[in-house]
């Protein structure tokens, strides 16, 4: 980052110190649904045209679920696609959706390659509809775009960027098709990921400082993501990627926020991804949770650096983690 940039991230930083915390008690998923669709739909008007502005077209289809039809909004190049990503939206596995992530998706569109983001089912104590079902739709998008997806758009490579809960979700569908024997799995984009429902060190140092989550609480909003488990059962591979096999694993990089409580759950996650494939940690200075939607000044180095892995990675020219500090 430049002085300039440095000095813009850190009036963000003691901006959001003053802000209201996130926080999931009580847990009113019903409503958080109803304001995500409409939170959605605003979204996606105001970005299509810019994205249009910039020769990327924006569509809906679906492909089979399984539950039934699984959507996708695509973010289409001007030309012949490079490569296809398949994107998954952050969120906290209860909010989100593939339209809000326009804005962090339409730079690898604008640079030539073909972006899918998954809308895949949020988790809903009304509807009865918890993890495992997140995670069986963004296997089936993954599935769908090694297969039909690469031929449809004409590519050989895809690639998978997951945010937040998507990075976690990207994880546990990736173990699930090596298991499968899908090959060649795609190259996952991790984006501040969460590997570990029990709680990472830095989880668990958080306090009143903490940037956007609720610190003192993090640990407690984790385990209501899995009702009936005690803390060793949050660490089973079923819900916490860190602690699953990672043999066969296809070369990933990891983004992590220096001011993130959850920046631990990406250096282990990278330290263990690195024994079976080439991997990259970039930590981006000052930066906090979510940092790529609301603070400028670190988002657009950050963003730079994945279009370059990504570059590099169709060049077959590993990307080295020497400047690899945004």
């Amino acid at each position: 980052m430049t002085p300039v940039q440095t000095r813009a991230a850190r009036r963000v930083n003691a901006g959001m110190a003053h802000a209201p915390r996130l926080k999931l008690g009580g847990w009113r998923l019903a409503v958080g649904m109803r304001l995500n669709g409409m939170v959605s739909a605003a979204s996606g008007r105001m970005t299509a045209a810019a994205l249009k502005r910039r020769g990327v077209s924006v569509s809906s289809e679906t492909i089979p679920g399984p539950a039934g039809p699984l959507p996708l909004r695509l973010l289409l190049p001007a030309g012949p696609p490079r490569a296809l990503v398949i994107d998954l939206h952050g969120g906290g596995w209860v909010f989100g959706s593939a339209a809000l992530n326009d804005r962090l998706t339409g730079h690898l569109a604008g640079a030539g390659l073909a972006v899918v983001s998954v809308d895949y089912r949020l988790l809903d104590e009304v509807r009865g509809v918890w993890m495992p079902d997140a995670v069986s739709d963004c296997v089936a998008a993954l599935r769908w775009a090694t297969g039909e997806g690469r031929t449809r758009f004409g590519v050989d490579r895809v690639f998978v960027i997951g945010e937040s809960a998507g990075a976690h979700l990207a994880a546990l569908a990736l173990q699930k098709l090596r298991d499968e024997g899908v090959a060649p799995l795609p190259a996952p984009i991790f984006v501040q990921g969460v590997f570990d429902l029990a709680g990472t060190p830095s989880v668990r140092a958080a306090d009143a400082r903490t940037l956007l989550f609720d610190g003192p609480n993090l640990v407690r909003d984790l385990a209501r993501l899995t009702p009936g488990r005690d803390e060793a059962a949050r660490r089973a591979p079923d819900v916490s990627p860190l602690y699953g096999d990672l043999t066969g694993m296809p070369p990933a990089l990891f983004v992590a926020g220096e001011a993130d409580p959850l920046r631990d759950d990406s250096r282990l996650m990278a330290d263990r991804w690195s024994a079976h494939a080439d991997t990259v940690l970039l930590e981006v200075p000052l930066a906090p949770h979510g940092f790529q939607h609301f603070v400028a000044a670190s988002a657009a180095p950050a963003q730079a650096f994945i279009r370059r892995w990504i570059d590099q990675s169709l060049a077959d020219d590993p990307v080295s983690v020497e400047n690899a500090n945004a």
